[in-house]
């Protein structure tokens, strides 16, 4: 049955390309939220339902408050803190949804074959697959090391580490930067013992091949996209 899923990896990156510069395309409040919806159901197909939702709440949060609740707290560095706050966040929505999608529903073999076809430099693979799998296994760590402070009862209520921001730096963020420098030297190895710097010609039993959801979706985006940056 079809799954948004199984996607071609090279429409993936096409959309991804085309949200990157969407992020700086002036578009009114609606057109925004009609663009956010789309790029929000594009994460529900890759990603899952759970962050889908989680994603676009905090969205249209910080759209009724553009809408409705600005300018009208009395404490302005309060306001000024939460305006800021949602010009970034729907600044970067749209590459954030497609940058997710791509990397929950896609297989670093796929990236390095795919990389292969452009004929890059194999230093140039090298670097790319290891971020690409770098922000996941990042994210994986995060979680262990919040379950193990739960476990001594640190960190249990929500808002915690806002109430205690010092905490956060000594509990969670430098225990972070150490495991992410660890995890980096490990995907750095462990892309080198699979041969992604061998001088041979590769051969790979990944084969990227275009169906028709891949033709339609890219149709339907290259469309879409040209309509927004070309309207008055």
């Amino acid at each position: 049955d079809y799954k948004m899923t199984k996607l071609d990896i090279r429409v993936k990156i096409l959309i991804l390309v085309i949200a990157n510069i969407l992020m700086f395309k002036m578009m009114s409040l609606n057109l925004h939220l009609i663009v956010a919806v789309v790029f929000t159901l594009y994460l529900g197909g890759t990603s899952n339902i759970r962050r889908m939702m989680n994603f676009f709440l905090i969205y249209m949060f910080f759209t009724i408050y553009e809408l409705y609740f600005s300018h009208t707290i009395t404490v302005k560095v309060i306001d000024s803190f939460l305006l800021l706050t949602t010009l970034m966040y729907k600044t970067l929505y749209f590459p954030l949804c497609a940058g997710i999608g791509l990397v929950s529903s896609s297989k670093v073999s796929e990236l390095i074959c795919f990389l292969r076809k452009l004929r890059l430099p194999k230093k140039v693979i090298i670097v790319l697959a290891v971020l690409y799998r770098f922000f996941p296994v990042l994210m994986t760590d995060y979680k262990l090391i919040r379950n193990s402070l739960r476990m001594k009862g640190i960190g249990v209520s929500r808002g915690y580490y806002l109430l205690h921001p010092f905490k956060f730096f000594e509990y969670v963020f430098v225990p972070y930067v150490i495991t992410s420098t660890n995890i980096a030297n490990e995907l750095s190895v462990s892309c080198l013992c699979r041969g992604l710097d061998n001088e041979e010609i590769p051969t790979s039993y990944i084969k990227l091949k275009f169906r028709t959801q891949d033709y339609i979706l890219m149709l339907l985006t290259i469309i879409g996209f040209s309509y927004i940056m070309f309207m008055r």
